[in-house]
């Protein structure tokens, strides 16, 4: 996780994966926050109270105010896939009766506004357990959602005169699968803890040990890997267990599966363009990529395309795990 790590610990003081914007003065978000709201209602007071005229009371009727403010209908409840349309970090978020888990590890409460702010948007406020709270603004697209975050100063402004900070997008798709799954009783730490413990089998112990054969399968980039949502994992191993007649099998046979069958991302070439750009290859620059369904041909500067017969390329990238070889 890059961004989204930075911009969730500065906001609750935890690191998470990241989606949104980041600034350094959202622990201050709550006293601001509470004291605008605290002047906005003073003056409201006020005004009232210097309305002294003895004209007859009016008040808008239900169906004007519905009309103009509508109301926030939005179901944001279950697990969802939240992906930075810039940077494509991903995280998971389930959203539970007023309780958020962010990757099964950092939990917040959260509240939704009765009705949509001025711009449309369903408003979304974040608490932490010290207290320090966050805006997000859920807006529909289709069947998914976009999300912006508001933090720190935006923040502030947000709630004093409604304004909207640009920046990065959130995606956010309903993930049926992991619903499905907690449905039937499987937790959300299950499935995590299911993904940290392949992990460090596959890079630290299977990878970096003795017994490491390239040939056997299990060769991963850590970015790759941890592109891979716990759910992703969960159900690729739950197949596993069902064609092994409902047996766990060893960590090797379990991660040997998931090299074989994990799902192919939609952001599989920017994760290896960050992986080639970190490595001793960096230096030769990808002139041409050939997709051969799991695989791809790679051909750069010294081993150039030509579209001859015996043309084959420097690497071949598996598209599943990132790994790729000569």
């Amino acid at each position: 996780m890059k961004k989204i790590i930075v911009f969730w610990v500065v906001l609750f003081g935890v690191v998470i994966s990241g989606c949104g914007k980041t600034t350094g003065e959202s622990a201050n978000t709550s006293p601001q926050s509470s004291k605008q709201k605290t002047k906005i209602t003073e003056t409201t007071s006020q005004s009232s109270k210097q309305n002294t005229k003895p004209a007859v009371k009016t008040s808008p009727s239900k169906s004007s105010i519905s009309s103009d403010i509508p109301q926030a209908s939005d179901n944001i409840s279950g697990v969802w896939l939240a992906t930075g349309k810039q940077d494509g970090v991903s995280s998971t978020w389930y959203f539970n009766n007023g309780q958020l888990t962010v990757n099964n590890v950092y939990h917040f409460s959260y509240t939704i506004a009765k009705n949509k702010d001025s711009h449309g948007y369903t408003v979304v406020t974040i608490t932490n357990k010290e207290g320090k709270r966050h805006a997000l603004l859920l807006k529909r697209n289709g069947s998914n959602f976009d999300g912006r975050t508001v933090e720190g100063e935006d923040f502030v402004k947000y709630l004093a005169v409604g304004t909207v900070p640009s920046g990065q997008i959130i995606e956010f798709i309903y993930q049926q699968k992991q619903e499905k799954v907690v449905s039937q009783n499987v937790s959300l730490e299950e499935m995590e803890h299911l993904k940290k413990t392949l992990r460090t089998y596959i890079f630290d112990t299977y990878m970096q040990g003795p017994d490491y054969v390239y040939a056997k399968g299990i060769n991963w980039s850590e970015n790759f890997f941890d592109n891979l949502t716990a759910n992703e994992i969960w159900n690729v191993i739950e197949e596993f267990k069902k064609k092994n007649n409902g047996k766990e099998g060893t960590l090797f046979e379990q991660a040997q599966y998931l090299s074989r069958n994990a799902p192919i991302k939609d952001n599989w070439k920017e994760l290896f363009f960050e992986d080639w750009n970190n490595s001793n290859y960096r230096e030769d620059e990808i002139e041409k990529l050939i997709d051969k369904g799991d695989t791809v041909w790679v051909y750069t500067d010294s081993v150039p395309y030509t579209g001859e017969k015996d043309n084959y390329p420097i690497e071949t990238l598996d598209k599943r795990t990132g790994s790729w070889h000569g």
